[in-house]
């Protein structure tokens, strides 16, 4: 995740009145797995700003992501 995100995932529930988990619940269940659709609903959709936006869209589509190939650093592969 760029850095410029860190700073704005760690004030996501001040600034928006709910905790990242929620908003990454949120994505799911309007089946959004693309970062464009998702900045776009959030900002259109929940007034959340452009940045936090793409801060909450990176996070959460980076762990969709990570579930679905089976976490950072593989394939989903759990063979040896």
């Amino acid at each position: 995740m760029p850095s410029r995100h860190i700073a704005d995932i760690r004030q996501v529930e001040g600034k928006t009145g709910r905790k990242l988990e929620d908003w990454c619940a949120l994505l799911e269940a309007h089946g959004i797995g693309d970062r464009r659709e998702a900045v776009n609903f959030l900002r259109d959709g929940y007034a959340v700003s452009h940045a936090f936006a793409l801060a909450i869209a990176a996070n959460c589509l980076r762990r969709s992501r990570d579930d679905f190939e089976g976490g950072p650093w593989g394939d989903g592969d759990d063979t040896w």
